[in-house]
């Protein structure tokens, strides 16, 4: 297969720049500075026009390395204290659902799109998944595709800043920690990326994440790998990280549908408001980190929402296993959630269409 030199050459001067602005945004001080940096130049090309495409292989090994740098905290106490979030994690999924079915009529009529895209734009999951069940449904997946691109950068620009305010400045820049060994880190890699492999095959939601998680830390867990990951390495998956998440500001797509992107922003700050509202009432209720749970409950994309804890030096591990609960809840029950809705007069709009 003959290789596409001007792509190559185009991702790598991007790449280039992106770890330019990750560097120039670290150096503020700012949780999440080398993904919101790489984020912020990524998307300002690809706003201009220029076509951003990240690797795949690039792309799953930052979502590899993060997964992997979770997955080693996992011990069997750890575990255990997880299954007892289950309800909470499920209140949480469902919480997010109930507001995008509140927000989506209003959504529907400041914005000028149908009920269906209104409802699917503002669920909290997977991009993909929404965009794909949402044309199945009679929803536009393009606008659905670029309004979860905005959630998800709101998300990540708003919410690590709004907590940084409310978490020790000690705690909130990252450290490298006790690394393991370069055999222990392969190790972990490797394992990480077999993970990941089985996650993709088994459909899991952020599945190269998902899956190196829950592989590395059931070898960390059984006293088989152990160590952290090098903070220089997370800082090179932030920026993958954050270049993707940039790369789906595309001009093409964000000037396509002008009117429903600046309605969206209300609506979704409005969701990320209630969300936070109801992490706070459940800090309270459990007496657990307010941050940690903020950040649990919150409607940003998995990778993203990991990367912002351990920034802030959060509970990542709660925070992957609420996002991957809302994750899998969202994704398996948009569809039918919708159908029955656009059957009923009470639905979103009261109409399917």
């Amino acid at each position: 297969m003959a290789i596409d030199w001007a792509g190559l050459g185009r991702f790598l001067a991007i790449l280039a720049a992106s770890i330019l602005g990750g560097w120039l945004w670290s150096r503020l001080g700012l949780p999440l500075g080398w993904l919101m940096g790489a984020a912020i130049v990524t998307g300002g090309l690809a706003m201009s026009g220029i076509r951003v495409t990240i690797p795949k292989t690039p792309h799953r090994a930052g979502l590899i390395l993060i997964g992997s740098s979770v997955g080693l905290t996992l011990s069997p106490d750890v575990a255990g204290r997880m299954l007892g979030w289950a309800p909470l994690m499920v209140f949480a999924a469902f919480l997010g659902i109930a507001l995008a079915c509140l927000f989506a009529p209003i959504y529907a009529r400041l914005g000028r799109i149908t009920p269906a895209t209104a409802y699917f734009s503002l669920l909290p999951g997977g991009v993909i998944e929404m965009a794909r069940i949402g044309e199945d449904n009679g929803a536009d997946p393009t606008t659905i595709a670029a309004i979860h691109a905005l959630r998800v950068g709101l998300v990540v620009g708003v919410l690590p800043l709004v907590l940084f305010a409310f978490v020790p400045l000690s705690t909130a820049v990252p450290t490298a920690g006790s690394d393991g060994t370069p055999l222990a880190l392969l190790a972990a890699f490797l394992v990480g990326a077999l993970g990941g492999v089985v996650g993709d095959r088994l459909g899991l939601p952020a599945a190269w994440l998902l899956g190196a998680v829950l592989s590395v830390g059931l070898a960390a867990s059984s006293g088989l790998i152990e160590g952290g990951i090098p903070a220089e390495l997370l800082a090179a998956a932030q920026v993958i990280v954050g270049m993707a998440l940039g790369a789906r500001f595309d001009r093409e797509r964000m000037s396509s549908i002008p009117r429903a992107i600046v309605a969206g922003i209300p609506s979704i700050l409005l969701i990320m408001t209630a969300m936070a509202g109801a992490a706070s009432l459940a800090a309270l209720a459990t007496g657990q980190s307010l941050s940690s749970l903020v950040l649990a409950f919150s409607i940003g994309g998995m990778a993203e929402m990991v990367l912002t804890a351990k920034s802030l030096g959060q509970d990542a591990l709660t925070v992957a296993a609420f996002q991957t609960v809302r994750a899998v809840i969202v994704n398996g029950l948009a569809g039918p959630i919708w159908r029955r809705l656009a059957r009923s007069s009470s639905g979103p709009g009261g109409r399917g269409r």
